[in-house]
């Protein structure tokens, strides 16, 4: 499974993009579980991050296949 992060959570994991070895078809919850192992500075903050594919806005209990690639978004602040 790819997924790819932007903002804070890029500088996190220290890349913009990672591949998991799972099996789809998976939930996006599960990957985000992953990642947490993998990554446990990302913790704090995946509880704030919306998941989309493409264009769209997932839910974490939407399921991936294996050429889908699940983006994380960081929240977005300004003024």
């Amino acid at each position: 499974m790819q997924v790819e992060f932007f903002g804070v959570l890029k500088e996190v994991v220290g890349s913009n993009q990672v591949t998991l070895d799972m099996s789809p078809p998976v939930a996006i919850a599960e990957i985000l579980d992953r990642l947490t192992s993998d990554y446990p500075a990302l913790k704090s903050h995946l509880p704030r991050v919306a998941c989309a594919v493409g264009d769209e806005v997932k839910s974490r209990q939407d399921l991936l296949q294996a050429d889908e690639v699940l983006v994380l978004l960081p929240p977005v602040s300004g003024g």
